[in-house]
């Protein structure tokens, strides 16, 4: 299916009213997690498969650490796989493992996880003494290129393609 602009906007403002309902339900720190995924089919086996990896490295990282998770969920909607978790422990320290995560696993540069306060809200890689993400193709910082629209989308999905192929066939 493809998607509009409208599709994807929408998308965002119900995931934003979610993250809310949950920090209210819950009270404590929200992990949200979604792909970097151009193109106007966001639901494919590939995208469910990279969503998957991140929900374990996700997992993973939470069990480490030893954070009680009170709620988790996974969804696959039209608009990109999503998932979201609600730790009992502080925002700012679950955001430095998320940004590592983001920026040291082979396929990290796939996921958008934000973590967000009960009270402060959003927590940015800024508040956490972290670089922003850089562009896959150019590394100037990627939200620039993603706003103007500044390399095309068969660039940036024949080099996804690369990433995740490359993943995928390694042993295991």
């Amino acid at each position: 299916m493809s998607l509009t602009l409208e599709d994807v906007l929408e998308a965002r403002e119900t995931r934003a009213r979610a993250q809310q309902a949950w920090l209210g339900r819950y009270g404590q720190s929200i992990v949200s997690a979604t792909l970097v995924w151009p193109g106007e089919i966001k639901d494919s086996l590939m995208a469910r498969r990279v969503m998957a990896e991140a929900n374990n490295a996700i997992d993973q990282a939470l069990r480490t650490h030893h954070w009680r998770v009170a709620a988790h969920e996974i969804t696959f909607l039209c608009t990109g796989p999503e998932a979201r978790w609600s730790i009992s422990s502080p925002a700012w320290m679950i955001k430095h493992v998320m940004a590592h995560l983001e920026d040291t696993h082979p396929l990290g540069r796939l996921w958008d996880i934000d973590v967000f306060c009960p009270t402060a809200g959003l927590i940015k890689r800024s508040a956490i003494h972290q670089p922003m993400r850089r562009c896959f193709i150019c590394h100037e910082p990627a939200h620039v290129c993603s706003r103007m629209r500044r390399h095309p989308q068969n660039e940036l999905a024949q080099l996804i393609e690369e990433l995740t192929n490359d993943y995928f066939s390694r042993p295991r």
